[in-house]
């Protein structure tokens, strides 16, 4: 049993959080974290890459601006099309890229997460939903995804690649300290807690 922190591994760090702002606007970059894992970075949230044989699982999708800078970068390192896309909560620059990806793709997240995207009037809400866990399953990879109550927002999800031992935290995961929209069911108690989950 290992908890979050004891999962993350320092190659992960490029994961933890947005970017400081000192890249231009729409400038992303991608970066290899490990083998067949990348992190593309820029303005707002990362998104996280996982290569397989038979498709691409991406880690949140940014913003609609973002969307062909996205594809030509996960171009760069997979021939393979984007086939699912996880969603880490509801909030523009994890989720916003939904509206290009959602008749290309599956695209994944927690049910509060979804449920705040349908309040807000968000565009392109998840088809898929979950409430504790699930996984996907991609050309011999597993991606599992975990609920693990109230944190950042009431519907997190921590991402985890068992193979590699490495999670993508989304905005619990974050560099100066943790940002708790309280407006959206988040918990800064519920993030300590969060941040001490077994993942299994």
């Amino acid at each position: 049993m290992k908890n979050l922190i004891g999962s993350v591994l320092l190659s992960t760090a490029v994961f933890a959080c947005a970017v400081t702002g000192l890249q231009a606007q729409n400038s992303l970059t991608i970066e290899q974290v490990k083998d067949g894992l990348y992190t593309i970075s820029g303005s707002g949230g990362n998104v996280g890459v996982r290569v397989t044989t038979e498709g691409v699982i991406l880690i949140d999708d940014k913003f609609p601006r973002n969307f062909e800078e996205i594809q030509e970068l996960v171009a760069q390192v997979s021939d393979q099309p984007v086939k699912y896309v996880l969603n880490t909560h509801h909030h523009g620059d994890h989720s916003g890229g939904n509206i290009e990806y959602i008749n290309i793709s599956e695209i994944i997240a927690h049910q509060n997460a979804r449920d705040n995207m349908v309040r807000g009037n968000q565009d392109a809400p998840p088809r898929l939903v979950f409430t504790d866990q699930t996984a996907i399953y991609l050309g011999g990879i597993e991606v599992r995804a975990f609920y693990m109550g109230r944190g950042h927002t009431n519907g997190d999800a921590v991402i985890y690649f068992p193979d590699l031992q490495t999670v993508h935290g989304g905005d619990l995961l974050h560099t100066i300290a943790p940002f708790i929209d309280y407006a959206n069911g988040g918990s800064s108690k519920g993030w300590v807690d969060d941040e001490q989950h077994p993942l299994t």
